[in-house]
């Protein structure tokens, strides 16, 4: 009995040995940069053309570098809303007929549901009158169309549509919209909050006249468009509504390139190019890993390119 129960000790001792968790140390690599032409301040001061070149000693498992270029940021590293302006742009071509407004072009923040009876009711602001838009089969872009003014935060969403009116009696204008783009634009950086390719999925349509297919908006990868009927169709008014686009949203930043993994011998130098002048905070970030410990180490330059 006693024999049983030693081993049972045994067992249960190397059991817990074995769920020990797996620590690591941390990273003991030091980074270099001393090519610079100048430094005022902690500012190392480089010339358009130059190459940045980082010397490294010691060890870590993995080294990531973040140039600090727009969208390789560290400290955007998990931002994922930033307020900057709302941007709409697109491209339009008028063809066939000649009647006049039968285009709108409108946006609103509040909608609360996509079915007829909401759309139709809804608060639209028209902002047709500030939008260079087609007279002829000539093509038409918009050039930048600043939203900011209908909403007040990175939270708010925001409907763009395209109000179509075709009159029975003449012939119907057919609408090509081509190159149609929202933008959250900040001070350094785009993002892209809906585009004709990623959503043609996702736009809504509704329509007075059904058939045939052409007398209501049709959304592809690369236009939408609406076919005007002759003379003697009947009167037409459809409306194509694009998905709720949120202003804010923006993807978090990604490292400019991992300079080395785990499996990689250790590093002793590191080569970057700048292709702009401006001001730039690099980022180091090496760490060690285990599947149940993480070590993390930072080294910052801040780096200005001149001509």
């Amino acid at each position: 009995m006693k024999n049983s129960c030693y081993i049972i000790l045994i067992a249960c001792t190397f059991f817990w040995a074995c769920k020990k968790e797996l620590s690591t140390d941390a990273p003991t690599v030091d980074i270099t940069l001393t090519n610079a032409r100048s430094t005022i301040g902690d500012t190392l001061v480089f010339k358009l053309g130059d190459t940045c070149k980082f010397n490294f000693s010691g060890y870590a498992d993995n080294v990531v570098f973040w140039g600090g270029t727009p969208g390789n940021k560290y400290e955007f590293r998990t931002r994922s809303s930033a307020f900057g302006t709302p941007i709409l742009s697109f491209t339009s071509t008028a063809q066939f007929g000649a009647q006049n407004n039968t285009l709108q072009v409108l946006a609103t923040n509040k909608l609360p549901a996509k079915d007829s009876a909401s759309v139709v009711n809804a608060t639209w602001t028209d902002i047709t009158p500030r939008i260079p838009i087609a007279t002829s089969a000539t093509a038409v872009n918009t050039g930048q169309v600043n939203l900011s003014d209908l909403v007040s935060g990175a939270n708010d969403s925001l409907f763009i549509a395209f109000k179509y009116t075709g009159l029975t009696g003449s012939t119907q204008r057919t609408w090509t919209i081509t190159n149609f783009l929202v933008n959250n634009v900040l001070s350094d950086y785009t993002y892209n909050l809906s585009s004709l390719a990623a959503d043609n999925a996702f736009w809504t349509r509704f329509g007075n006249v059904w058939s045939p297919a052409s007398s209501r908006w049709v959304a592809t990868t690369t236009t939408l468009t609406i076919v005007g009927g002759a003379a003697t169709a009947p009167s037409n008014t459809s409306w194509i509504i694009s998905k709720p686009l949120f202003v804010g949203r923006i993807a978090p930043d990604v490292p400019t390139t991992t300079v080395k993994n785990i499996t990689a011998s250790a590093l002793s130098t590191y080569n970057y190019k700048y292709a702009a002048v401006g001001g730039y905070k690099i980022t180091f970030a090496s760490y060690n890993t285990t599947p149940n410990d993480s070590q993390l180490v930072l080294k910052e330059f801040n780096v200005k390119v001149i001509l």
